[in-house]
């Protein structure tokens, strides 16, 4: 075989074992300090600076349908997270915004927390990894895996009178 063939076999033999996506790289995002100045529900905060923050990676039950289990519970947990007045670290992942317009944010408490994967890992909101955002999905997947087989929050019986979304 000649050189010309066995360069040729070589780059068909390196073609065919690329793979099929390109794979991408994630820089990790600088965080930013920010002050929280209310509490929307229990997976949107309103930052100063930043306007309208979603959480991303979560979704917590809502407060605006009257029984929709735990949805109270969950903002009182995420104000408890992040008070008004309160600094934290927030970060994004790929896209600035979802279709609402609010600011997508990973965020943490002045002290380090991730309050994302806090309020998952106490079963006040189920991991929901959005593409292209999942950054931090499998930290997130895990924690509610840690609420569910310990049958914390929504994870637990709903009390009666109580819908509970899937």
């Amino acid at each position: 075989m000649t050189l010309g063939r066995w360069l040729a076999a070589g780059c068909l033999l390196a073609a065919g074992c690329a793979p099929a996506q390109p794979v991408r790289f994630r820089q990790r995002a600088a965080t930013t300090t920010a002050v929280v100045t209310r509490v929307v529900d229990g997976d949107t905060l309103i930052v100063r600076g930043q306007g309208r923050v979603r959480l991303i990676g979560v979704d917590a039950p809502e407060t605006w349908r009257r029984h929709d289990c735990f949805g109270a519970e969950a903002t009182r947990e995420l104000r408890r997270l992040t008070p008004p007045g309160r600094a934290v670290r927030v970060a994004g992942d790929v896209r600035p915004q979802d279709r609402y317009g609010r600011r997508l944010f990973y965020v943490w408490t002045s002290r380090g927390v991730f309050v994302n994967a806090a309020l998952v890992r106490a079963g006040f909101a189920r991991a929901l990894p959005v593409p292209p955002d999942t950054g931090r999905a499998g930290v997130l997947r895990d924690a509610e895996e840690t609420a569910r087989r310990g049958h914390a929050g929504m994870w637990r019986p709903a009390p009666a009178g109580c819908a509970r979304r899937q």
